[in-house]
């Protein structure tokens, strides 16, 4: 079987690890611990185990617990356990002036979608959309080919945190041509169409936005873009890139639903991006300069190297 390399840069060796939304599986979490741990890296468990309904903990709890770890100096990465529901509740409770200001990577996606956009619009350009503890840090393959596809998994984590320059070609498919550079915001479409409307709402303007889903059938999927599309964020958009919509009922119509809204973006629209849910998918940098091209031919997303800190 194929040895799986860490991910994490040298200068990281402690992990804070956090639960801000769903309960953690408890075997998939420890089997994802124990991956960790097995890399080197010490750990710095944040995880209150007082569920509440479907949430991990209470929320003045999982926001104490995540802002405990931002502020602890031991701390040179966040990882969150899970995603699930629950960010959304914790936004006017999670320091994002001292997460700013330790400058530190929260890696995450899903749910996790909250707390990036927020930092985003903060200014914070180091946060990525990437595996979390109970999702692919914790697989374990059952064959060579599932061995590869996880490898490809931490490898994007490892090129995104080293801040290396990526390019994205493979299965892109063009809706709409053009050529369009800006911010990459990568997030989830019900996360992200949930904060609409709220002090919370982003501002998109010149971003090109990647989006992704789960469990959602293509009229909701549907739904939510004609809700972005009503609310004027994507005439706002610089360009749009489509991740992976998974386990949604009516799959077969999701192809002409992504098409009925490429038209309402100014540039480029792709899809194809293995982003999201499924497996095996790439981490994305939040916030880092990227282009996005996109013609009869074929598609191209190019990400830039991440700033000097």
């Amino acid at each position: 079987m194929l040895e799986l390399q860490n991910p994490f840069p040298p200068n990281v060796r402690t992990l804070g690890v956090f639960a801000p939304a769903g309960i953690p599986d408890a075997a998939r979490y420890e089997r994802g611990l124990a991956r960790l741990r097995a890399w080197g890296l010490e750990l710095v468990l944040a995880c209150p185990q007082q569920p509440e309904r479907f949430l991990s903990a209470p929320d003045a709890q999982r926001a104490a617990a995540l802002n405990s770890l931002v502020c602890d100096p031991r701390i040179d990465l966040l990882l969150a356990a899970r995603g699930g529901y629950g960010c959304g509740r914790l936004l006017d409770r999670v320091d994002f002036q001292a997460l700013q200001r330790r400058g530190l990577t929260l890696v995450g996606y899903s749910d996790i979608t909250a707390l990036h956009i927020v930092a985003f619009a903060r200014g914070a350009r180091v946060h990525v959309a990437g595996p979390m503890v109970c999702s692919a840090l914790a697989r374990h393959p059952a064959d060579d080919g599932e061995a590869r596809a996880l490898a490809v998994v931490l490898e994007s984590l490892r090129q995104v945190l080293a801040g290396e320059p990526i390019t994205v070609s493979a299965a892109l498919q063009t809706l709409r041509a053009g050529t369009a550079t800006g911010p990459l915001l990568p997030a989830n479409l019900s996360v992200l169409t949930s904060l609409v409307g709220t002090p919370f709402s982003p501002d998109l303007t010149g971003v090109i936005l990647v989006l992704e889903d789960v469990g959602e059938a293509a009229y909701r999927v549907d739904r939510y873009l004609n809700q972005l599309a009503q609310a004027g964020c994507l005439r706002q958009l610089a360009g749009l890139v489509y991740g992976q919509f998974t386990e949604g009922d009516d799959a077969h119509w999701l192809p002409d639903v992504l098409a009925d809204f490429a038209p309402q973006i100014p540039g480029p629209v792709v899809s194809g991006l293995e982003f999201g849910h499924g497996f095996p998918s790439l981490s994305l940098p939040v916030g880092r300069p990227c282009q996005l091209t996109a013609t009869a031919s074929g598609a191209r997303l190019e990400i830039a190297a991440a700033a000097p800190p």
